[in-house]
């Protein structure tokens, strides 16, 4: 066959570039953001195509979830997803997340996506502990990787750990759904029940005796009584101790929990504010969009109706199921009010996938497995356990892995380590509707010693309050009326390497 001299140009054109090319591995890195970049790919026709990296990825058996903001904008909501859309309006779903029973053996028991007091075959669900205790959980491990580029921070889920990335494992497990912890006060262990027996009855295990005034609840009301209210005024260490009386793999909200949490909050709705208002509607992409509104971080003069106590039953959300969005609380009028018809409050409660207070508000949640060591005017270090199976000692850092440093000032938080899912503020100087939207409580400009980290914010929080609100004042050894911790499982030992 003979060639032309334009066939022959040519011919010699590709032997130079093959000649000239490199192997893989002789290549310089690429740099960039991972949606900028395209790879060659290979169609099932054998025709080679181009694909954004992204999607390559996404689609080679370990599929991303994800979602990224933009380093130089302070807005705390998504500048959009990345991996595979299918996945992410699928995570729920693939999760398994929603309310469960869970034995003490740490067998997980789903309920009726439609009706808490069932299970998913229709027989009957009690709540009250004898079936399990109410979980919120996922039912698939899953892997959590944090990206960051000079102008963009992915977050992504994936159900495998990301080539190349430094992914870290969230084994099988929940938190409480009711977003606090009850106290079986006859076993002394930590509980997730919903029940009117006095045996569970929240506070401090006793009936207020509130001195009359103009604001306080009638002495017949939960708000009174306790009645079927979270466990406050307990230290995290006790917390931690009476959770684990349930035997290997339950905790008092350990740090891993909190985290899952928060993660799961801010790639699904999209969002780190998550006191940012509530739409039902999702977006042109079929995803999540906005928060949750301000839930119940707004209570009028707290202390002159129930001395801070709990004011939101166990039971407030029962009738949302697996579902997702705000349910109406009415609390009860104030004794003295002339009208008893007219709520002293009505809050808006957030539901999350069946996920009471959707990570903020009410009160605020011990976490433990993390530890706070300050030193005043210097500096302050994070510091997590290795591991949950292990003993945990909130009063050294010994054996435990430095992961973050923190900004001896307050302030609304600008920037947060995921560094071993501890979560933790290392810069503030943002604003209640900016970056994470949430306030940093720490004393360590002034004192020395070691703390631990409280979460989400109290009823009188309000713009300070969200998932990512933290407490860093207090020693292992505080309790409070506004302070109690969620009861946590794993089915496997959630390690941090």
């Amino acid at each position: 066959m003979a060639f032309n001299e334009q066939e022959e140009a040519k011919v010699r054109e590709l032997l130079a570039a093959f000649e000239n090319g490199k192997r893989i591995n002789e290549l310089d890195p690429a740099e960039g953001e991972p949606g900028a970049m395209r790879i060659e790919v290979m169609d099932a026709s054998g025709e080679t195509r181009s694909m954004e990296l992204e999607r390559a990825v996404a689609e080679a058996g370990n599929p991303i979830a994800g979602r990224w903001w933009d380093n130089t904008a302070a807005t705390p909501t998504a500048g959009g997803w990345f991996g595979s859309l299918d996945f992410l309006k699928r995570l729920p779903e693939t999760l398994g997340l929603g309310r469960y029973l869970v034995t003490d053996n740490r067998q997980l028991h789903k309920l009726d996506p439609r009706d808490s007091t069932r299970f998913a075959d229709g027989s009957p669900a009690a709540l009250d502990g004898s079936m399990g205790q109410c979980m919120w959980c996922w039912n698939r491990a899953w892997y959590f990787t944090e990206i960051v580029t000079a102008g963009r921070t992915y977050w992504a889920i994936t159900l495998k750990p990301l080539e190349g990335y430094k992914s870290v494992k969230i084994p099988v497990g929940g938190t409480s759904w009711l977003g606090a912890g009850v106290m079986d006060r006859t076993e002394m262990k930590l509980c997730s029940v919903i029940s009117q027996d006095e045996r569970y009855r929240g506070g401090t295990g006793v009936a207020l005796t509130l001195a009359t005034n103009a604001k306080r609840p009638a002495l017949d009301t939960p708000q009174a009584t306790m009645l079927g209210m979270p466990a406050t005024n307990i230290s995290t260490t006790n917390f931690g101790i009476y959770a684990r009386k349930r035997g290997e793999g339950w905790e008092a909200n350990w740090f891993v929990a909190q985290a899952a949490e928060q993660i799961l909050l801010a790639i699904i709705m999209g969002t780190r504010n998550l006191q940012a208002p509530y739409n039902a509607e999702k977006d042109a992409d079929g995803l999540y969009q906005g928060g949750f509104g301000t839930g119940v971080t707004d209570m009028p003069d707290w202390s002159g109706y129930n001395s801070t106590y709990p004011v939101i039953p166990t039971s407030v959300g029962l009738e949302m199921g697996d579902g997702t969005g705000l349910v109406d609380y009415a609390l009860p009028a104030s004794e003295a009010a002339e009208n008893q018809e007219t709520p002293y409050k009505t809050f808006k409660v957030p539901v999350f996938f069946g996920l009471v207070h959707a990570g903020f508000g009410h009160l605020w949640r011990w976490t433990r497995g993390l530890t706070v060591s300050q030193e005043a005017g210097v500096k302050t270090e994070v510091y997590v356990a290795k591991s949950m199976y292990a003993d945990f000692n909130p009063n050294s850092v010994e054996g435990l892995l430095k992961v973050a440093e923190c900004p001896q000032k307050e302030g609304y938080i600008k920037r947060v380590s995921t560094n071993g899912l501890c979560m933790m503020p290392t810069e503030v100087g943002g604003s209640a509707s900016t970056y994470y939207a949430d306030y940093f409580y720490t004393n360590g400009a002034s004192q020395t010693g070691l703390r631990v980290r409280a979460a989400g914010g109290s009823a009188y929080h309000g713009a300070d309050a969200g998932a990512f609100a933290t407490h860093a004042y207090c020693a292992a050894t505080v309790a409070d009326t506004y302070y109690s911790s969620s009861l946590c499982v794993f089915v496997d030992d959630p390690e941090i390497d």
